[in-house]
């Protein structure tokens, strides 16, 4: 009774340590530097709606710097959308690996609570694996294979046993 109660607080302590996972955060950024970004993104989006406007609406031939932008527009508007599509596909992503985690979490903290307050078939299943699990030392003349040997030296090893075990089988 009293070992299995030292054995619970040592499990509980090791089981602390190793069934609970941490969530992944959306970045180092702290809210006044997203805002900033998230402003930023706004501010090009605006921009770049306001120019596609103005290109939609001239009559004459674009030269120069607004052939550029006209040619370069298709690019700006990409950039306008995967500056906010990418964030928010990657904290879609996020909040649903974090779910994951939470729900992993949870069932392991189930597990780990029923080894820690065992029913009695469970409780019994576990002294009687702990019994079991004596360590054995393995002894040099215990060995059967090593990769310290040539495995030629091992098989004349090998032969030589049997022939001895024959000769004493025989006599």
């Amino acid at each position: 009774g009293n070992m299995l109660v030292q054995d619970g607080l040592q499990c509980r302590v090791a089981l602390k340590s190793l069934w609970k996972r941490n969530h992944g955060n959306s970045g180092k950024a702290n809210a006044l530097e997203r805002a900033m970004v998230a402003g930023l993104g706004g501010l090009n989006l605006f921009g770049v709606i306001i120019l596609g406007n103005l290109l939609k609406q001239m009559t004459m031939t674009p030269g120069g710097l607004i052939s550029f932008a006209a040619q370069l527009f298709p690019l700006l508007q990409i950039y306008a959308g995967s500056f906010f599509a990418i964030p928010l596909f990657r904290w879609l992503l996020l909040r649903k690996t974090n779910n994951d985690i939470a729900r992993r979490n949870k069932a392991r903290e189930e597990r780990a609570q029923e080894l820690l307050s065992p029913e009695p078939s469970l409780r019994r299943k576990l002294l009687s694996a702990r019994d079991m699990a004596q360590r054995k030392v393995i002894t040099p003349g215990e060995i059967v294979y090593t990769t310290e040997k040539d495995l030629l030296d091992q098989e004349y090893e090998v032969r030589e046993w049997e022939r001895r075990f024959k000769k004493l089988e025989s006599d």
